[in-house]
């Protein structure tokens, strides 16, 4: 592909910066394309084109990081330090698709906003639903979480673990980096989140004092976001590691059981991760609530 021409393997591990240069361009590109194109199915259809794009990158990736796992294997305790690289373009792909989709949710027109951005919109109104039902606003019973944290620590980490950790784990074993879709869809919400703070102080106090709101409101979300993220990532690199260690056919070399007893070591620090923002952000909830 064109792109990989563009940004090889070694240069995205050696600069990750550039993964958030070009995350930015190519998530610009796929949300004009779909919208000009398939206006109705925008939302969901721009971070197809985004997976499309980057995929063919991160599976390379994965087998550079499965390579060195088969050749010194049982060091997942240090798995930060040897695949720190891969998990920085994570991070820097991550962040420019929030920067991109808030910057176009902040300029773009009214109408043009409802479809480009229609399905971050109605799961941003479910999660505000969902939480205003668990206040113990609306008499739901067994729903109720009030001033609880454990019991918003047990839903937060319920949906972060089954609902997006365990999918990325799976979409990178069977289609190889496929928790790039995952992991773009929560960075396409948190960027239209950011951009809804902007557009609203912006009809208040000016765009550039809207911006400065918004991005404090967005550090807020960093001391449980950082873990959370980190959640993600280690997992989906542990279900690409898996699956590429399988498309190289490393089980015929009787390699496939140390890399499997690794991957299990980065899926219990994935879900340590989960553990930790889970915690951060049931009591960052319940502060709020008070």
């Amino acid at each position: 592909m064109v792109l990989e021409s563009i940004l090889s393997k070694r240069e995205a591990l050696k600069h990750p910066f550039f993964m958030l240069v070009t995350s930015c361009i190519i998530c610009s590109i796929s949300l004009w394309v779909a919208f000009l194109s398939f206006p109705r199915s925008a939302s969901i259809l721009s971070i197809a084109f985004v997976t499309v794009a980057l995929t063919p990158l991160f599976h390379t990736l994965f087998k550079a990081e499965e390579e060195k796992e088969a050749e010194r294997p049982g060091y997942a305790a240090l798995f930060l330090a040897r695949h720190f690289n891969l998990v920085k373009v994570y991070a820097f792909f991550f962040i420019g698709l929030i920067l991109t989709f808030a910057f176009w949710y902040s300029i773009v027109g009214v109408e043009t906003r409802a479809v480009m951005f229609a399905e971050q919109e109605a799961t941003l109104g479910g999660i505000s639903n969902l939480r205003e039902t668990l206040t113990g606003n609306f008499s739901v019973p067994g729903t109720s979480c009030g001033l609880e944290p454990m019991c918003w620590f047990t839903i937060v980490f319920v949906n972060n673990a089954f609902y997006v950790m365990i999918p990325a784990v799976i979409f990178s074993f069977v289609f190889g980096a496929g928790a790039v879709f995952l992991i773009g869809w929560n960075a396409s919400v948190l960027g239209v989140l950011i951009g809804k703070d902007i557009v609203q102080y912006a009809a208040t106090h000016g765009g550039v004092t809207a911006l400065t709101i918004a991005l404090d409101r967005a550090l807020g979300l960093v001391p449980h976001g950082l873990f959370e993220s980190l959640g993600y990532f280690v997992g989906a690199i542990a279900g690409g590691i898996i699956g590429a260690a399988i498309s190289k056919k490393r089980h015929l070399k009787g390699e496939m059981g140390t890399i499997a007893k690794d991957v299990i070591i980065m899926l219990l620090y994935a879900l340590g991760f989960l553990v930790i923002g889970g915690i951060i952000e049931a009591y960052v909830i319940v502060a709020a609530l008070a």
